[in-house]
């Protein structure tokens, strides 16, 4: 059979532990990672640095053994090669500590992969994530735009979400994850509502950030997301058309402004009429300079982090300002090198849920379906990183994880291929071979 990450073999049935069930569900890596989500989502207690290391304890002394996907050793290339860069780089004091913190995402992508190895794991990890992040930021969010604390009349909330456009990123992310519980979920399971129910508040959120970026990757995978829906869910087609069409009954008339002025970007002469606040202008001003440090350093990069001090030092008159292009940005601080490994690494996950998608289509369409909505919000937060950087953000490595955890558990649980599933032989192939002996299937005497 043909595993996860291109590895073939004989799949390994689950180890039989003579353990309680929850005892497997909740092992300490599992509980500390729940954890350090709620922390790292939530910006409570503070001590996420002490959680991750008892995760990562956790992880080294656990029986079952330790888990390192192709993604992360992509992952941890890329971050060797950024080193590379660091040796070399004009800011090393900016380097250095982004160096730092992205080695630190890697440990949380590790320690994901290994706690998150059931379907139930896989399932009561998306629940808590919800209802962390829709309690939380979401409900701070639209607390604020409410309350008139707002950006540009753009809904942001606390921390790293006081950026519109970076919490539409996040929350298309979340929003994969919801509407992947809602889809995988039995016919009448309470978690068919509360994936839903959650839904709701992030499609609102997504249109209040007035983000085009976000806007137009939820408007790239509505195509697709769509064409499944009427073939595996035509009886709830309606109730998500409802639900976009009263977000979008909400949306203020900003909203669309913002969306009717993408005309402006079919030409250059009028790209800067694209916004009142000048974004468009300044995007485009930033573009231009980062296209000019890539010509000037397209292997190593400016070093990771270092981007806007390096615009600054390009354009003096813009100053320090980011890329606004995740793929941009990478290839600004990292080279061309660099972009293909983040390429490689974000494109193994994919593929891999892919592969575990098409395996589970007959033997369990729900865990095919959860794949499905989890690959959708993990490209359309790609589609969205063409109009900001999101490389840098945790969150996309732990979804990144989860899904490949996600293709894992669930081709584990998939019954043996059979070989009736295999393709019929050519022509040629199908002769029976001549054995001494045997005549056409019959024994010569």
């Amino acid at each position: 059979m043909s595993g996860i990450d291109g590895v073939r073999g004989i799949r390994t049935p689950r180890r039989l532990t003579g353990r309680a069930p929850w005892q497997d569900t909740w092992t300490p890596t599992f509980v500390a990672f729940l954890a350090y989500t709620f922390i790292i989502v939530t910006y409570k207690l503070g001590i996420a640095t002490v959680v991750m290391a008892l995760a990562l304890g956790s992880v080294v002394i656990r029986a079952e053994g330790v888990r390192v996907p192709r993604f992360l050793w992509l992952f941890a290339a890329w971050l060797a090669w950024a080193a590379i860069g660091y040796v070399v780089t004009p800011y090393p004091e900016q380097v250095g500590p982004a160096l730092v913190a992205q080695a630190k995402v890697l440990l949380v992508a590790f320690v994901a992969v290994n706690a998150l190895r059931t379907t139930t794991q896989v399932r009561y990890f998306v629940i808590f994530l919800l209802a962390s992040y829709v309690l939380v930021p979401i409900r701070a969010a639209l607390v604020n735009y409410v309350t008139g604390y707002r950006l540009f009349d753009r809904a942001i909330g606390p921390f790293i979400y006081n950026n519109p456009n970076d919490l539409a990123a996040l929350t298309i992310l979340v929003l994969g994850a919801a509407l992947a519980l809602w889809a995988s979920a039995p016919r009448k399971s309470v978690l068919r509502w509360i994936g839903l129910a959650a839904a709701v508040p992030l499609v609102l959120t997504v249109i209040l950030t007035q983000s085009r970026g976000a806007f137009l990757a939820l408007a790239a995978v509505a195509l697709p997301s769509g064409i499944a829906l009427v073939r595996h869910r035509p009886r709830v087609v309606p109730v998500l058309a409802a639900l976009v069409a009263l977000a979008l009954y909400l949306a203020p008339a900003t909203f669309w402004d913002r969306v009717s002025g993408m005309r402006k970007a079919a030409s250059f002469e009028t790209i800067a009429e694209m916004d009142p606040e000048g974004s468009a202008r300044e995007r485009l001003a930033v573009l231009q300079t980062a296209a000019r440090i890539v010509a000037d350093h397209a292997m190593l990069g400016v070093g990771l982090g270092a981007y806007a001090h390096a615009n600054a030092e390009y354009s003096p008159a813009v100053g320090q300002r980011d890329a606004h292009n995740t793929y941009v940005n990478i290839v600004a601080e990292t080279g061309l090198p660099g972009l293909v490994l983040f390429l490689g690494l974000v494109g193994s996950v994919l593929r891999s849920a892919r592969d575990a998608r098409r395996r589970a289509a007959r033997a369990s369409p729900a865990a095919a379906e959860m794949l499905r909505w989890l690959q959708y919000g993990v490209v359309a937060y790609l589609i969205a990183g063409l109009f900001g950087s999101f490389s840098k953000f945790a969150f996309l490595y732990i979804f990144l994880a989860l899904l490949w955890s996600a293709s894992q558990a669930i081709l584990e649980d998939a019954p043996p291929e059979s070989p009736w599933d295999s393709p019929p032989l050519p022509e040629r192939d199908r002769r029976t071979p001549h054995v001494p002996g045997i005549d056409n299937g019959v024994a010569v005497m």
